[in-house]
C-alpha cells in the first residue's frame, strides 16, 4: 500500500479521498546542529515518524495514512541566536513559512482531504504553523486541521530516559543526538562533540513547555553560540534514542487514528 502521496497515481488519490484518511505534512529544517550532528537532524526525524506512522496505521487500523512531500525549510536565522549562521543553514523568513504551509494545506484542503496533520521537527516553525492552520480553518472550517511537534509527544518519557538531567536539553542536545544516532548514526560525529550550555531570564515554570508556557515568547536565550550548541549531547545514546522513538510513534498512532474517526463528528458529539 502506498504512503507517499508524491509516488501516487491522481486516480489513485481520488479514490484515497473517498474512504476515511489522514494526510501528514512533516515540516522540518536545514540547520546546523552543531559540529557533530547533520544539517538534516530536524528534518528525517520528522519525515521518519511521518512514514513509520503511515505504515503502521494503515496495516494495523486499517485507516489510510499518507504523508505529502516535505518541507525542508524553516526560519532558522536568529533561532536560536548564535553568534553568526554557520555554513550549510538555509533560513527563509518566518512570512514565507507560514504563508508556504497555509498554501499548501489550502490546496489539500481544497481538493478535499478533511483531515491534514503538519507534523514539525524545528521548534522554532511552531507558531507559523498555527498561524496557517488558523487562515485555512477559517475557509475550511469542517477540516480537520491539526499541528503537532513530534518532541513534545514524548516529554514525560524523556524525563525518565534522559541522563544528562537538565544539561541535556536544548539546540543539538542529548535528545537530538540519541535520535540521530538511532535514525542515521552514519552522519553523527560523536569524537566531534563539544558541550554548550543555554540559560533563560525567566523561571522555567514560566516558559516550559516549549513554545507554549505562561510566557510563550521570549528571547533572552544565552549561552555557549559559536559551536552551535545549546545543550549537552555527551550523555546520548542509541537505546535511549530507541526508546524515545517508540514512544512517539505510539503518541502518534493514537493522534492519527483519533484524528481519523471524528471525521464527520459535530462539535457537540465530542466528549
Amino acid at each position: 500500500m502506498k504512503i507517499k502521496l508524491a509516488e501516487m497515481r491522481w486516480p489513485e488519490v481520488e479514490e484515497l479521498l473517498t474512504k476515511p484518511n489522514v494526510v501528514i505534512l512533516p515540516i522540518g529544517a536545514t540547520e546546523q546542529h552543531g559540529r557533530h550532528l547533520p544539517l538534516n537532524t530536524d528534518t528525517a526525524a520528522t519525515v521518519y515518524f511521518a512514514e513509520q506512522v503511515a505504515h503502521r496505521v494503515t496495516d494495523e487500523h486499517g485507516i489510510r495514512v499518507v504523508v505529502a512531500p516535505t518541507i525542508p525549510y524553516g526560519e532558522t536565522r536568529g533561532t536560536p541566536p548564535f553568534s553568526r549562521l554557520l555554513p550549510g543553514t538555509i533560513s527563509i523568513s518566518g512570512d514565507t513559512v507560514a504563508r508556504l504551509i497555509e498554501e499548501v494545506v489550502r490546496s489539500l484542503a481544497t481538493q478535499g482531504f478533511k483531515n491534514i496533520l503538519v507534523l514539525n521537527g524545528h521548534l522554532e516553525n511552531t507558531t507559523l504553523i498555527a498561524t496557517a492552520l488558523r487562515r485555512v480553518f477559517l475557509d475550511f472550517p469542517d477540516a480537520g486541521l491539526y499541528g503537532a511537534n513530534w518532541f513534545h509527544l514524548a516529554s514525560d518519557a524523556w524525563n525518565q530516559i534522559r541522563k544528562g538531567g537538565k544539561a541535556g536539553a536544548g539546540h543539538s542536545c542529548e535528545k537530538e543526538t540519541s535520535i540521530c544516532l538511532a535514525l542515521q548514526p552514519q552522519n553523527v560525529a560523536l569524537d566531534e562533540i563539544m558541550k554548550g550550555t543555554r540559560s533563560f531570564s525567566l523561571p522555567d515554570k514560566y516558559i516550559f513547555p516549549m513554545p507554549a508556557g505562561p510566557v510563550f515568547y521570549h528571547s533572552r536565550v544565552s549561552g555557549t553560540r559559536e559551536s552551535g550548541v545549546m545543550g549537552d549531547p555527551s550523555a546520548a545514546t542509541k537505546e535511549a534514542g530507541e526508546k524515545l522513538i517508540a514512544v512517539v510513534l505510539d503518541a502518534l498512532t493514537e493522534i492519527a487514528v483519533d484524528i481519523a474517526q471524528s471525521e464527520g463528528m459535530k462539535h457537540e458529539e465530542r466528549p
